[in-house]
């Protein structure tokens, strides 16, 4: 199986929804030989891993509000594929391209596709599939946006690569929101990424509705006459002596 019918059954299969496009996929391997399944499934495995960049797996981050393990970057990756060629190869010469799929997209992440070949060796073979000869990359891709005192993890203890994420610092979002300039905008849209620019004095809760979300009777409060009127007790209170 060549690379073009790889993405040909990919891009055929896709519908509206995951579970429609699920059922497109499963209905299509169902159709191919188990020699023809197995090349489907190397297909399948290596396009992830070439995909396994740090930028793509900021992307995915920052769009799930900083929540992005190493097995959801794994879903992710599976995602992405699922979105077609053109949309996959955009996205690895250029995370930011991937702006309008994350802005119609609530859950970027697709794990089920990547059981579909499993399942269908098992029916059309009773047996299982090969295992493939083919490793995970040891460490991401790119990520020139990260500190290189972040990028080595020589020595480290760390069993998953996501905790990165957690170490940002100011110069690492600095660069961020230079190199991915829509990605980054889209999450202040959504309220992922808040800013000095994105908080106006008139976008903070008044007093009256602070004190609703206490007890609704506080809300009729007149805070400042009230305040007034406590101001005026404590001076009477602790007035000097003459």
């Amino acid at each position: 199986m060549t690379t073009d019918q790889f993405w040909q059954i990919v891009e055929s299969t896709q519908a509206a929804t995951k579970e429609e496009q699920l059922e497109h996929f499963q209905r299509e391997l169902s159709h191919l030989p188990a020699g023809d399944l197995l090349e489907f499934r190397r297909h399948l495995v290596e396009r992830p891993f070439a995909a396994y960049h740090w930028d793509l797996w900021l992307v995915a981050w920052l769009c799930q509000g900083g929540r992005c393990s190493d097995d959801r970057f794994s879903d992710f990756r599976i995602w992405l594929i699922s979105r077609g060629r053109a949309v996959y190869e955009a996205a690895l010469d250029d995370a930011d391209s991937l702006i309008e799929e994350m802005r119609t997209t609530e859950e970027p992440e697709f794990e089920e596709l990547g059981c579909v070949p499993f399942k269908a060796y098992r029916t059309l073979t009773g047996k299982d599939i090969p295992e493939l000869e083919i490793r995970h990359p040891n460490k991401p891709l790119g990520g020139d946006w990260l500190g290189p005192e972040l990028k080595d993890r020589t020595g480290s203890l760390m069993l998953n690569r996501c905790v990165v994420f957690d170490e940002l610092g100011d110069q690492e979002f600095e660069a961020i929101e230079r190199r991915f300039p829509r990605i980054w905008s889209l999450c202040v849209e959504k309220g992922i990424i808040t800013t000095a620019t994105t908080t106006s004095p008139t976008d903070l809760p008044t007093p009256e509705q602070v004190a609703a979300t206490v007890d609704p009777n506080l809300a009729k409060v007149d805070f400042a006459a009230y305040l007034k009127a406590l101001g005026d007790a404590a001076q009477q209170v602790y007035k000097p002596q003459e």
